[in-house]
């Protein structure tokens, strides 16, 4: 990946109090880093810029989350492995020696999602209308 990437282009601005139809002009790039399985390293990231509202917007690539350095599926792995398949947090990181993680590491992976359940599961609904989730008084495990 490179400045040449395929970068979306917005038609509009996202931003939910301008939405004005003028699409943002390129602003500039920035770089953050990645951690995957098969790749660790810094990735651009295109950033744009209204003129309307002054806010600059970025696209995340699909592969990513918003502070975090490690990708969606490697995270979402290491959450499987430790709450849906029961595997210890020492038989996890076997499982995981890829990434290099120390067990407080996936403890805070693991305490985060926890924490964030009922957002996860609002953002669950919002995606996919009808889905069944366990009620909200079950144990979060």
């Amino acid at each position: 990946m490179g400045k040449n990437f395929p970068f979306p282009v917005p038609d509009s601005c996202p931003n939910p109090e301008c939405l004005v139809k003028v699409p943002p002009q390129k602003h500039s790039f920035y770089k953050r880093n990645a951690i995957d399985a098969n790749f660790s390293g810094r990735i651009l990231i295109r950033r744009y810029y209204c003129k309307h509202c002054g806010k600059t917007i970025s696209y995340l690539p699909t592969f990513c989350l918003p502070y975090f350095q490690y990708t969606v599926e490697a995270i979402f792995t290491a959450l499987c492995h430790i709450l849906n398949s029961n595997y210890s947090l020492r038989s996890c990181l076997k499982l995981l020696k890829y990434l290099g993680w120390a067990p407080s590491h996936l403890q805070f992976y693991v305490r985060r999602f926890l924490n964030n359940l009922n957002r996860i599961k609002v953002g669950l609904r919002q995606l996919i209308p009808g889905t069944r989730l366990p009620p909200d008084n079950q144990d979060k495990r």
